[in-house]
């Protein structure tokens, strides 16, 4: 019994024991390539998993030097040298703020990965926004500045038309909800957004620098006539109850007035040889220096009040308040807070009437566009400053 057990058991070793196989190099190669290929396999699965669920990206290799700040701007226009360049050269020079500022098309990844903070300035275009994205993925602080209500503006110009392209208006509203700061200059802008789209907004207005203005020589002009001016961008439609008020001032006091227009003037005035007319085009501390040899005895600031121009800035008070020109202002928003009647500013309705009656009033009243000029001068200075506007950025944005 004993004997048949050994047998049985030495019969099963031998069936559990494996034969040698010899292979040849193919068959070798052939199984060591499916392992290779498993275990990169699963390397690739792993890599992409935890991709995913990082919600990251590869890290961008850069050889750029590091930078405070990226500013990417949707174009080169006064509201991005007024509200960013003007007080971040200002910190770069006091507080050694490094910072770069490219248009959308110039930006690289590289870019973006050497920067702490990136600063979108006005971008509708969903090319801009795949930076925006891109900026989140690799952690970076995003601030997004804006200064006109682009869901308000009427598709009656050529700009409007832009703004009211159905995937810029998604791409302004993903914007509007994605990009971890608003940075606004009017009040009700911000309310506006918070309101519907997003609750960590900032609001602070843009600045003057004096320092442009207080080295030129400006003499007061001895003249007979009282000039009434405008400065600034194309307004057709908010001039539309101005140019009637306009041509009755003129005819009622004959050569005793004259007009001139900065940058923009209405077309209802174009072909009239008593009027001066000089064109835009230049960089704004240019535009600032030729508003302040200007000398008006009035600047003129219509506004109509409607959805679009209650995410508008006070920026006329600013730049003729800065220039020391008596400001004539539609009653909206914008204006209301800012100016004492009779004191810092006039304030009319924005109808033909009033704004005929307003100007007439400020011609034949010399002692309040003095007042005028000397306060508005007074109150700029006082809430517009650049060393105000750059301690704000400083403590509410970039918290330095």
């Amino acid at each position: 019994m004993a004997l048949r057990k050994k047998q049985k058991s030495r019969m099963r070793r031998l069936k559990l024991r494996k034969p040698s196989v010899t292979q040849n190099a193919y068959q070798r190669g052939r199984i060591d390539g499916f392992q290779k290929g498993r275990e990169d396999g699963f390397q690739h699965g792993r890599t992409v998993a935890q991709i995913a669920s990082n919600n990251a990206v590869a890290v961008i290799e850069t050889e750029l030097p590091k930078i405070d700040v990226l500013v990417i701007a949707a174009g080169m226009i006064p509201s991005l040298e007024i509200g960013v360049l003007q007080p971040f050269n200002a910190l770069n020079k006091s507080s050694n703020l490094k910072y770069d500022m490219k248009l959308e098309h110039e930006v690289s990844k590289e870019m973006i990965a050497a920067a702490d903070t990136i600063v979108f300035v006005r971008n509708v275009e969903p090319s801009a926004y795949t930076l925006l994205e891109l900026a989140h993925q690799l952690r970076k602080r995003t601030v997004y500045v804006i200064d006109d209500n682009f869901l308000e503006i009427e598709p009656t110009t050529a700009v409007g038309q832009y703004y009211c392209d159905p995937v810029r208006r998604e791409t302004f509203i993903k914007f509007l909800r994605s990009a971890q700061t608003i940075k606004v200059d009017a009040p009700d802008l911000g309310t506006y957004i918070q309101e519907r789209f997003n609750k960590n907004v900032i609001y602070f207005p843009g600045s003057v620098d004096f320092d442009w203005l207080d080295k030129q020589k400006r003499s007061d002009r001895g003249r007979e006539q009282i000039v009434i001016g405008y400065a600034g961008g194309e307004k057709e439609e908010d001039f539309s109850p101005v140019i009637p008020a306009l041509n009755k001032i003129l005819d009622y006091y004959g050569g005793f007035v004259r007009l001139e227009f900065l940058g923009y003037i209405p077309k209802a005035f174009v072909d009239r040889p008593s009027i001066k007319f000089k064109g835009g085009g230049m960089e704004y501390k240019d535009f600032m220096k030729e508003l302040n040899r200007c000398n008006w005895d009035i600047g003129i600031a219509p506004l109509a009040d409607t959805l679009f121009n209650k995410g508008k800035t006070n920026n006329k008070f600013r730049e003729y308040g800065a220039c020391r020109i008596p400001g004539i202002y539609s009653k909206v928003p914008a204006y209301v807070p800012w100016i004492t009647q009779g004191e810092s500013g006039y304030l009319v309705e924005h109808t033909e009437s009033a704004w005929f009656e307003g100007i007439k009033t400020m011609i034949e009243d010399p002692p309040m566009r003095e007042r005028i000029r000397e306060n508005a001068g007074t109150a700029v200075r006082q809430h517009f400053s650049l060393h105000t506007c750059v301690d704000h950025w400083k403590k509410f944005i970039l918290k330095m």
